[in-house]
């Protein structure tokens, strides 16, 4: 499968992703020197690879360093990785659904058009992460910090869970949002504008956030139910 380094808008080569005010740096590869590798596992340090089309029944890694590296169309269920360090690495038309993440850090991933239903990410640092179009409704975010930007485009995160996380270099744009939930989360400074927050929950998680003057009344709409307030004529 070739690879090329670019943004859904056909931006070819591209370096970074820019959403208003935050802009991640993307996975710097160069397609002409990855090499072809049938499986992740094995190894504690993978570079330069390239692992296309896999059908895998589990995924386990743990402590292994993943560098400059493509996984493409790569399916699996029962995904395990610990410790787990990522640098440069570009996923796309991944499914990981019920996926575990804990541990390690991420820094310039992204994921394009990947399903990760039921996700567990926990106890992760993610600097220059992106996920676009991604699925990642009933997910669950846990005391993750964003120690440099990270974005959410056009990603569905319906009844995803962000609990006890530091979002404060986060973007999230056009995103699904129903019944997504911030819970015990540093939220000064995310950027929530361009998304409906009306069916959003947890609130009062949200001090500080950045949104624009149409959202007013989207967040109004949420903290009545999110407070189940009751209504009188």
């Amino acid at each position: 499968m070739p690879y090329a380094n670019t943004t859904r808008d056909g931006d070819f080569a591209a370096t970074h992703l820019a959403v208003r005010d935050t802009r991640a740096a993307l996975p710097n590869l160069d397609a002409t020197v990855l090499e072809d590798i049938e499986t992740l596992e094995n190894s504690l340090l993978l570079s330069d690879f390239r692992l296309a089309g896999a059908e895998m029944l589990s995924l386990e890694l743990s402590g292994q360093r993943l560098a400059t590296g493509y996984v493409g169309g790569l399916r699996t269920r029962n995904a395990k990785l610990s410790d787990v360090r990522m640098d440069s690495v570009d996923f796309a038309g991944c499914e990981l659904s019920r996926a575990t993440f804990t541990g390690g850090k991420w820094s310039r991933v992204r994921l394009t058009d990947c399903k990760i239903l039921s996700g567990q990410f926990r106890d992760l640092t993610f600097e220059n992460v992106v996920f676009d179009h991604c699925k990642l409704d009933l997910a669950v975010f846990q005391a993750v910090t964003a120690k440099g930007p990270v974005i959410f485009r056009n990603c569905s995160l319906e009844e995803t869970w962000f609990t006890g996380c530091t979002l404060s270099h986060v973007a999230f744009e056009d995103c699904r949002m129903v019944a997504t939930s911030f819970q015990r989360s540093a939220c000064k400074g995310t950027d929530l504008r361009g998304n409906d927050l009306s069916r959003i929950c947890g609130i009062p998680s949200l001090a500080q956030a950045v949104i624009d003057p149409a959202q007013v009344l989207q967040l109004g709409h949420a903290l009545v139910i999110d407070l189940e307030l009751r209504l009188t004529d």
